[in-house]
């Protein structure tokens, strides 16, 4: 339990630790965090259905007949009844749900409805629906996970024209790099499972993002 506060305080830095923080330059290398140290700070914040570490990947089949186990596999809408344990341990010995959600997906495909989204089925829309389509967004190597999955407009006008279709957006906690600071790390601390020297890390911060979920036709 003392190394996994040591990994958030490591990360979020708080003020009375300003000073270990130091201004990147061009000749000033930080040290990469490791991806399974990140897993963990990420933690219950990780939801297969709208983020997704690794490029994602359409379900295939492997070399042995098997299905492959792809970020598509989980639906992105759920009924209004769904509920799931996620995992039988307690909830504060849990630490990396990454790995929890992979390992899942291998063991067993519960998800075998269509990989296509509801929002990308071809229906016949009234004059105040918005056509949509699911994408993956890449938000680049500064970010982590690096894709979300959310809804897209496909169309910019409803009701005849006199109305615009608009994106109606939840929010996610992700974590962003820092690309113009690094982080001293103080003597003994603790980060992940195994103790570092003092020297420079990269600095990542919580960021709230907005993932659409879907188009709606507004007067405004």
């Amino acid at each position: 339990m003392f190394a996994k506060l040591l990994i958030f305080s490591f990360l979020i830095v708080p003020v009375y630790m300003a000073a270990l923080l130091m201004d990147k330059r061009d000749d000033l290398e930080c040290d990469a965090i490791p991806k399974d140290i990140l897993e963990e700070v990420l933690g219950a914040s990780f939801n297969p259905r709208y983020m997704s570490i690794d490029p994602p990947v359409e379900t295939g089949v492997t070399n042995n007949g098997r299905k492959r186990a792809s970020s598509y596999d989980m639906d992105f809408y759920v009924d209004d009844n769904h509920y799931e344990e996620l995992i039988n341990d307690a909830a504060w010995v849990v630490t990396n749900h990454v790995k929890i959600e992979e390992s899942k997906r291998h063991i067993s495909h519960r998800f075998k409805r269509s990989t296509r989204s509801r929002a990308m089925i071809p229906k016949q829309l009234k004059e105040w629906e918005c056509e949509s389509m699911i994408v993956w967004k890449d938000l680049g190597t500064d970010y982590f996970p690096q894709f979300l999955r959310t809804v897209e407009c496909t169309q910019k006008k409803c009701w005849y024209g006199m109305y615009n279709c608009s994106p109606r957006s939840f929010t996610v906690k992700i974590l962003r790099r820092k690309t113009n600071v690094c982080v001293l790390a103080e003597r003994g601390m603790i980060i992940g499972y195994k103790g570092i020297p003092r020297d420079l890390r990269e600095m990542w911060v919580w960021e709230e993002r907005a993932v659409n979920f879907c188009c709606d036709c507004t007067a405004n």
